[in-house]
């Protein structure tokens, strides 16, 4: 309810707009409380009308509130207010920093493989708390993750919306009246971009349909682009069900094949097949990043130590071979013992000193450091700089010309160059091995995988044609549909030319032969039977002699 001074639930002040949506505007507020900024969330009147919408939107909340998790955004509190005759809902929610990862890429580019693993992490994190708690997201996607940077890492990633959270199992068939629902998947709500096989299917969604989201939210990090894309919702649906899982390097250089296999596996069709859960995948995210290059060991050249000796002078020397001398204990003894030490230490300082500069046997050798003159006379002047060994950074992939020169200019040395099919090029570096950023020792060997300029056509043989035209542009090639007679179904695809499994230049066009059905046999014409006409009278011909 609202007071006199226009408080939403007597504590929380309206300040400003911050964005509105198909079922809610958020804006700005204060807190009056606790004295702190937050983010007020209401239906809109329209909706709000409607005791079931209402009760939908609150239950959001519920939801969320039941999950304290950094990586989940805080309720802080809920309930309704009376705007004349209309019940309004609202949620109170933490005012966090930050922009959604679906506006930060459309303004800045995808991120880079380190970026996108750390939020990787931290949303897994957040979904490890909601599964723990019973609860399944279901909309998992760029505009539902909100994001703060400083500088080009992400310092925190948050997952908001839990407007289709439920409890594992349950399906998403038509039952969210926040939404609205489409043909194509007969009253399943959710974002087909995003959405699981088995969501779009109706059928009960859990722990691994989250995982599937998060591989397409880290696939849009790496490219910008949502893992299958179409002209219209139905042909993303197709995708979704039928076509293989992208494989992010062919799109975004500088993706290590780890990574690939991480975001495929998370993607596949069967929710078996995918992680068990959001622990695994995100110990298999974190297996994923570039191990540590080797630390050179450093040999530390330690100073010769120095003794001073002062020598006592007897003052009353005995004469030489005196009975008792060294048995006496005055400052003659004492003299004796500290020459004797002083000759000891020198000793061991001298090996010390000569091996100071000679490598250890099987390591390599080292600049000699040079001595800095003392001003003390007695100052030792053995060196004591600490050498280090030089390391490099493996450089960006970029075309093969720019990555070799960009490696020999790092100390680098090029290794064996592998040509792999891809979408790519021809020349474009895919992988390297160390990969992109990894730091390693100067000299060390890159080894570098290239695009071969070749690609193979995917099997699409008894597939739809926009499951197959799809399939064949995220090969690298120009589908081109072509009618053919067939008993199989109009508009399934029953070959390709070249065929499927053969290899072809990317950016050719690759024929699709799609069934039109059995042609109608035409009904023959009945010829028309010539009837003869009548026989001529033949003129007779007079008889000799006749009149």
């Amino acid at each position: 309810m609202t007071t006199a001074s226009g408080l939403i639930a007597g504590r929380f002040r309206l300040e400003g707009l911050l964005g509105s949506g198909g079922t809610a505007s958020v804006f700005s507020a204060t807190d009056t409380v606790l004295d702190r900024p937050v983010a007020i969330k209401m239906l809109h009147p329209h909706l709000s009308e409607s005791e079931a919408v209402r009760a939908a939107f609150l239950d959001e909340a519920r939801r969320t509130a039941a999950v304290a998790h950094p990586g989940i955004v805080e309720v802080v509190d809920m309930g309704t207010f009376q705007d004349g005759a209309v019940t309004i809902a609202w949620i109170a929610q933490e005012l966090l920093e930050g922009t959604t990862l679906a506006e930060h890429v459309l303004a800045h580019g995808p991120l880079g493989a380190a970026a996108t693993r750390r939020i990787g992490d931290m949303i897994l994190g957040a979904l490890e708390a909601a599964h723990a708690g019973g609860l399944v997201h279901r909309d998992v996607s760029p505009a539902n993750v909100l994001v703060r940077f400083e500088g080009t890492t992400p310092a925190r990633a948050t997952l908001l919306d839990f407007g289709l959270a439920d409890a594992a199992g349950r399906t998403t068939r038509g039952d969210d009246v926040l939404r609205s629902t489409a043909s194509a998947t007969a009253g399943v709500v959710g974002n087909a971009q995003y959405a699981s096989p088995e969501q779009l299917r109706g059928e009960p969604v859990g722990v691994a349909g989250d995982l599937y989201q998060v591989g397409g939210l880290l696939y849009f990090a790496l490219t910008g682009r949502a893992p299958f894309e179409g002209g219209d919702r139905d042909a993303v649906v197709r995708a979704q069900l039928h076509a293989p899982p992208p494989v992010a390097s062919v799109r975004a250089r500088g993706v290590s094949p780890a990574l690939d296999r991480v975001l495929v596996r998370a993607l596949l069709k069967d929710p078996a097949d995918r992680f068990a859960d959001a622990a695994e995948m995100r110990a298999a995210l974190q297996a994923a990043a570039p191990a540590p290059a080797p630390v050179a060991a450093t040999r530390v050249l330690r100073p010769t130590p120095r003794v001073t000796a002062t020598v006592v002078e007897d003052p009353a020397p005995e004469p030489a071979g005196a009975p008792g001398r060294f048995r006496d204990s005055g400052p003659g003894w004492v003299t004796a013992i500290v020459i004797v030490a002083v000759l000891a230490l020198v000793a061991v300082a001298v090996p010390l000193m000569a091996s100071a500069g000679r490598p250890e046997p099987g390591a390599a050798p080292t600049a000699a450091a040079t001595p800095v003159p003392s001003s003390d006379p007695g100052a030792d002047s053995s060196p004591s700089a600490t050498p280090t060994a030089e390391v490099a950074v493996v450089p960006d992939l970029g075309s093969l010309q720019d990555t070799l020169s960009a490696i020999e200019a790092a100390g680098l040395v090029a290794g064996p160059v592998i040509s792999q099919n891809s979408a790519l090029a021809a020349g474009s570096v895919l992988s390297s091995d160390p990969a992109a950023g990894t730091t390693v020792p100067r000299g060390s060997t890159v080894r570098l995988v290239v695009a071969s300029g070749t690609n193979t056509v995917p099997p699409i043989d008894g597939w739809a044609t926009g499951d197959a035209d799809a399939a064949v542009r995220a090969a690298g090639f120009v589908p081109e549909e072509v009618a053919t007679v067939s008993d199989r179904p109009a508009g399934t695809v029953i070959g390709s030319t070249p065929a499927p499994g053969a290899s072809a230049q990317v950016g050719s066009t690759i024929r699709l032969l799609v069934s039109s059905g059995r042609a109608a046999v035409p009904t023959p014409t009945p010829t028309p039977t010539t009837t003869a006409g009548p026989t001529p009278t033949a003129t007779p011909t007079p008889s000799p002699g006749a009149p």
